[in-house]
């Protein structure tokens, strides 16, 4: 699904107070003041036309029900702006027929949805799992605080509207779900290896890659190699990054204690250590820590690691 760019989307909610009054006797009154009942998540985008593209898509994928019954979601809810500047549109949305399609799109409106009730105020630094699933695993969602950010890319326009079953809270842009090299891509921490991988020319090869397991060195471990890129040619580099890279998913809790497994450099292989925490040994280094584990991606997961695994 493309990435697209919203206006500022305003949804607002008015909640008035009904007085009812009744003369019990001469002088005694009582007042009441009843709250009208909260609308669900569907209820609210289907209230507000600025939603109208977003609504078209729930009724299309069958997300109806999910979003109108109980529960506690939270919703990032673009409205119908960015659409329209892609081109996209309810009438492009009701025509679609091919299930693959649907599937896709889908998909990614649970990628804008969280299986938890999550206030602005309580947005983490930190990748959280949504409800679109891969494997069993909630693709993972980058989000970061003060001020709201998703992805490093759609920003929290108006934020904290209630409703019965969750939270809503409008974004200038869509998400898209990521692959294993959007993970890397969208995150400054990465820039070495991402510089690296479009060296020797694996971008490619791994978004294409159906389920694989990246291990991935932040720029203070290329920086602790002394890594300078031009350095590097094309053919120098692929035995390096491939020795990060498992032709499988393999995620965390997987992994036991004396496990050795192959990377695609067939010559690598790493050897773990899961007494305390996730290490393992590879190439010519050792002790090398899992420091974030188990970001979902669509094609596979991806290990934050602190050091660069050097092929012997």
């Amino acid at each position: 699904m493309k990435k697209n760019i919203f206006k500022t989307a305003l949804l607002s909610l008015t909640f008035g107070a009904l007085l009812i009054t009744s003369c019990k006797k001469d002088d005694d009154k009582t007042t009441t003041n009843t709250t009208p009942a909260l609308k669900s998540i569907y209820e609210i985008a289907k209230s507000d036309t600025s939603f109208s593209i977003l609504v078209a898509a729930i009724d299309k994928t069958g997300l109806k029900e999910t979003l109108t019954n109980a529960g506690t979601y939270t919703v990032f809810a673009p409205n119908n702006a960015a659409f329209r500047k892609e081109d996209f549109s309810v009438e492009i949305i009701n025509a679609m027929t091919n299930p693959d399609q649907i599937l896709e799109l889908k998909n990614a409106l649970l990628y804008h949805v969280l299986g938890s009730k999550v206030k602005s105020t309580e947005v983490p630094n930190a990748y959280v799992g949504t409800l679109y699933l891969v494997n069993g695993n909630g693709v993972s969602l980058r989000t970061a605080n003060n001020p709201v950010k998703l992805n490093n890319e759609s920003n929290v326009v108006a934020a904290d509207i209630a409703a019965s079953n969750g939270i809503i809270h409008v974004i200038d842009m869509p998400l898209s779900p990521q692959s294993v090299v959007d993970i890397a891509a969208n995150n400054s921490a990465f820039t070495s290896l991402v510089a690296a991988l479009g060296k020797a020319e694996l971008v490619s090869t791994l978004e294409e890659s159906a389920s694989i397991t990246v291990f991935a060195p932040t720029n203070d471990a290329f920086d602790a190699i002394s890594f300078k890129l031009a350095d590097f040619t094309k053919e120098q580099l692929t035995p390096i990054l491939t020795s990060h890279v498992l032709g499988s998913q393999v995620r965390s809790s997987q992994i036991k204690n004396g496990d050795m497994v192959t990377t695609l450099n067939t010559n690598t292989k790493l050897t773990f250590n899961t007494s305390a925490g996730v290490k393992f040994s590879g190439g010519n280094v050792s002790d090398v820590s899992v420091t974030t584990a188990d970001i979902q991606a669509t094609n596979g997961v991806v290990h934050v690691i602190n050091k660069v695994v050097l092929p012997n």
